[in-house]
Formats: C-alpha cells, sequence, structure tokens
C-alpha cells in the first residue's frame, strides 16, 4: 500500500545533530557570560494566553501570531520572551529581592512571509533586568550583549543605540489618538526602508480623512460654501472655540444639565472636535518621524543634530538625549570600544512596550547587514501586565540562527568541530556482542562517549563506519582474549594499535598523556 508522505511544515527547520551541537556551544558560552553578571536560568511556556501579548507587543507582533481557540480559550504560541518573563515574575517571583537578573533561550513562533532566512520558528537567547533603572543598568544590559559577541570571537559588529522617548514624547506633544500613534510607532523602519509615500498609503487605509494630497491638511476648504460647525470649531484657539460653544448654546436656549459642570461638558466637547481630524498632526509627524531616522551615525554629532532637531519644532524638553549620553559613559566603564557603537534615533524594534534606551546589533563586514542581537526599556510592561505597582526593567535577546550563521561563515565554529562518538568498540564475532557491551559501558563510566556495533559488520565495514563517522578510536575485542584486562586500541586515523588498560584508553582518547608509541 502506497502512502503519501508527510511535508515538513512550511517555515520550520530540522536542527539535524551537527547544527544542534553548534547551538549547544553557543548556548553554553553565552549562558556562561549570563551567568557571569548573576543572571539566572528560567524557562517559560510555548503556549501563553493571547490577551498577554495583546497589551503591549505592537501592530507588529499581534498582526503575525499563531492564535487560536481552544475549547473556549484564546491562546497562542509565544511570538517573544519579554512578556512571558514578566508574567512568570508576576505569578512567581514577586517576593524576590530586586533587582531580578533572569536569562531564557528557547524557540518563538511567528507568521513570516517565506522569504530567504526569514523562519516562522526561530530561536532567541537573552536576558530581562527587572527592577532596575538608570543609565548603569542600560549600560549592563548592552554590554552583556557586546561580551557575548566578543567570547564567540565576533568584533565586527556595530551597536546602534536610540531612545524611543524622542518619538514618543513628540507623539504625546500632538495629542494624536491612541490608534494613529501606535501606528505611527509601528511604522518607523517602514518609513526608513521603503519611505514616507509608503507609510501615506497605509496610513489613509486606516485612517480615510488622511489624504496623499495633504497640502491643505488642517486648512479650511475654501471652495466649500456651506463649512460644518465642527471644520470652524477646529481652527479656532482654544479660547475662542470654547466662547463660540458657550454663545451657540446660549442662542438656542440650551441648558447643559447633567452631573458635570457645563465648563466641563464643553472642555470634553472641544477636546472632541478638535481631535476628530487630525490631518495635520499626522503630517507634522510624519515629517518629525522622516528628519528623526536620519539620524545616525557618531554619538557626540548625532545629539548635537537631534537637539537641533527638536529646537526647529519648538521643543525644549529633554526627550531623552540626557539619559543617551549618560549611557555612553557608563559604557565608558564597562570598557566597550567607542568605535562600536552609534547612536540611531530611528530605531523603534517595532515593539510598543519599550519606554527609553532601545539597541541593536548588527554584523557589518559581510555585505549585508545581519541583524544579531536587539533590546531596549520596558519601565511600563510590569504594571501592564497586572503588576500593583511600576517596576522598571530593561533586556535584550539574540537571535541564535543569525549567531549560528555567522559564527560558521566565519569559521569561529565548524559543523565537524564536535565529536559525537570517541570510541567504536566491536568484537570479531557475534559471540563477543557481551563482551563488547560490558567494555562500552565500563568506558562510558570513565566519561567517554562509546557506540558498540549493534548489527554484526565485519571488522573492515566497522572500520569503514568508524571514518565515515569521523569516530578517532576502535576497540577491538576477541572471546579469544577476554580474560585478559587490556583491549586493543586502534587509531583510525594512522592505523597504528596498542593494547591498553581502561584507563590508559581514557588517557589516550582524552590526550593525557600525549603522543604514545603504536604497535603494529
Amino acid at each position: 500500500m502506497q502512502t503519501v508522505k508527510v511535508e515538513r511544515v512550511r517555515g520550520v527547520n530540522d536542527i539535524l545533530p551537527s547544527t544542534y551541537q553548534i547551538d549547544q556551544q553557543i548556548k553554553s558560552i553565552l549562558s556562561r557570560n549570563f551567568e557571569s553578571y548573576g543572571y539566572q536560568p528560567i524557562d517559560v511556556p510555548l503556549i501563553e494566553y493571547t490577551e498577554l501579548y495583546l497589551k503591549k507587543s505592537g501592530e507588529d507582533i499581534i498582526s503575525r501570531l499563531y492564535d487560536f481557540i481552544y475549547r473556549n480559550r484564546r491562546l497562542c504560541l509565544r511570538p517573544e520572551f519579554t512578556a512571558s518573563v514578566v508574567r512568570a515574575y508576576l505569578d512567581n517571583l514577586q517576593e524576590v529581592p530586586l533587582p531580578v537578573r533572569l536569562y531564557y533561550k528557547g524557540p518563538v513562533f511567528r507568521y513570516e512571509q517565506p522569504q530567504k532566512e526569514r523562519y516562522r520558528q526561530f530561536t532567541q537567547m537573552g536576558i530581562e533586568l527587572i527592577g532596575a533603572t538608570g543609565a548603569i543598568a542600560d549600560g549592563e544590559v548592552i554590554s552583556l550583549a557586546s561580551q557575548g559577541l566578543g567570547r564567540l570571537g565576533l568584533t565586527e559588529y556595530q551597536t546602534f543605540i536610540g531612545h524611543v522617548g524622542v518619538l514618543n514624547n513628540f507623539l504625546d506633544h500632538l495629542q494624536l489618538n491612541t490608534r494613529l500613534r501606535s501606528f505611527l510607532l509601528s511604522q518607523m523602519e517602514t518609513l526608513r526602508t521603503e519611505g514616507k509615500e509608503v507609510v501615506k498609503n497605509r496610513l489613509s487605509e486606516i485612517y480615510p480623512a488622511f489624504k496623499k494630497d495633504t497640502s491643505l491638511a488642517g486648512e479650511l476648504d475654501t471652495n466649500t460654501t456651506n463649512k460644518k460647525i465642527t471644520d470652524i470649531l477646529q481652527n479656532l484657539e482654544e479660547n475662542e472655540a470654547r466662547t463660540a460653544i458657550f454663545e451657540l448654546l446660549e442662542s438656542m436656549n440650551i441648558e447643559l444639565t447633567s452631573t458635570r459642570a457645563p465648563e466641563e461638558i464643553v472642555d470634553r466637547l472641544l477636546v472632541k472636535i478638535k481631535h476628530q481630524d487630525q490631518t495635520k498632526e499626522l503630517n507634522q509627524a510624519l515629517e518629525f518621524m522622516t528628519e528623526l531616522s536620519q539620524l545616525k551615525g557618531e554619538p557626540q554629532a548625532i545629539l548635537k543634530e537631534a537637539e537641533k532637531l527638536l529646537s526647529g519644532y519648538n521643543l525644549v524638553d529633554d526627550y531623552g538625549l540626557a539619559q543617551l549620553q549618560d549611557i555612553l559613559k557608563s559604557l565608558e566603564a564597562f570598557n566597550i570600544d567607542k568605535n562600536l557603537i552609534s547612536l540611531d534615533l530611528g530605531i523603534s524594534r517595532g515593539l510598543q512596550y519599550y519606554t527609553g534606551m532601545v539597541f541593536e546589533i548588527y554584523d557589518t563586514k559581510l555585505g549585508v547587514e545581519r541583524k544579531l542581537c536587539g533590546g531596549g526599556r520596558y519601565d511600563d510592561l510590569v504594571i501592564s501586565l497586572g503588576g500593583k505597582q511600576e517596576i522598571p526593567a530593561t533586556g535584550f535577546s539574540y537571535m541564535m540562527e543569525e549567531l549560528r550563521k555567522e559564527l560558521v561563515e566565519k569559521a569561529h565554529l565548524s559543523f565537524n568541530n564536535y565529536q559525537f562518538v570517541e570510541v567504536l568498540v566491536v568484537g570479531l564475532s557475534r559471540q563477543d556482542d557481551s563482551d563488547s557491551v560490558r567494555i562500552a559501558e565500563k568506558l562510558r563510566q570513565l566519561g567517554l562517549r562509546v557506540e558498540t556495533d549493534v548489527i554484526g559488520r565485519d571488522i573492515e565495514s566497522n572500520i569503514e563506519y568508524g571514518n565515515q563517522q569521523k569516530i578517532p578510536f576502535l576497540i577491538i575485542l576477541n572471546s579469544a582474549e577476554k580474560q585478559d584486562s587490556k583491549v586493543l586500541l586502534q587509531n583510525l586515523d594512522s592505523g597504528e594499535q596498542k593494547r591498553l588498560e581502561l584507563h590508559e584508553v581514557v588517557n589516550q582518547v582524552r590526550n593525557i598523556k600525549g603522543n604514545t608509541n603504536y604497535q603494529k
């Protein structure tokens, strides 16, 4: 009976033994780096309630959730770790003294359009520093990311640091409604890579009042003879508009009867009218975002340009620039090379829970920029997910598949570096099987990785198999010699043989005794 092959799900990959071992080497190196700073491991479920990510993750992730209903519960596969780790902190660790330092590793799931080097299941490894604020805490996170790359042998990268407060505070200044504000925050990367017109087109889809040609945005339409009252009020100063509303109500003999004061009712109405058409504010936001996205380069030069930009919009508040200056100073204490640091005020990270510093690290020497990690500060997330009080937090994650590709391409790690099996134990005949197992078990207890012949190959076939599997040593057993405490160890590379005690086999395999003369 012919059966139909079940294919691998598109967008996910099998991790084969050689690749798995490279990932384990990377994880081991990064784990030691995290632990050297006092971070402890944590794991969180693959499945969470969808609500966990709807609260603060942003449209960039929400639109790509693996989201489903099961027995009247709305669940999803985790798309990232930070929200899950914060949820685990709230469930289990609130009694632990702050700060809480945690690190994690595991798969995450996002529905991506299939394309080169974009997967629907991929692996993140990173840290969360919960309960600490200030430049030193942010500097520790950036330093951890940089030092991890250094321990892996990577030095040709650039760290780009930004601050979402610059854009957040400007949008607050414009008093945009929540939906439009969230949309603009999610479009910073699109604005930089695809241009303003693409963002305008998307904006028109969610906000029909916004037109491609907005040169008259916010102005009265002089071709319209019958102006709406709301159009007129939108273009009056606040005090004039308030007076106009009261005069209109008085002329129509309308009294405001409510538990609220008339002034409060009018003020609420005025806010609603004023914000009914936000085309003018949207154009200001896009213009500011375009200029902001171009501020990328040497830190001190970019800080000066940012100050000029804010001044040009009559903004005198700090907007996060002083915090960036403090973070740069803290990185000096961590001994981070200044030449590896740039400012990039166009970084948004696509996640709306960020509130301050954000950063990304890219490889810059392979012709194509490859993002190796990214993160930032999220001081509002704890309370947004049900915390009793605001608790500051910051963190980052590595893109593990990108790290693996980087390390293999630069020959820092090889698919052939790891020796899975160190010794192959074989007998001259099937009567030697029990002795092969007994010897193999003793060698395993002594710490070696040992394989036995379980299908009854002859010696020549076992030697061929050992070479194919890159097993360095072969032990050949003969039932006629089973009373002897020694075994015959053969080096499959040189073909040399020597009779050794089992502890001598361990020494030889692990190269403890160095070079030993073999006897044919």
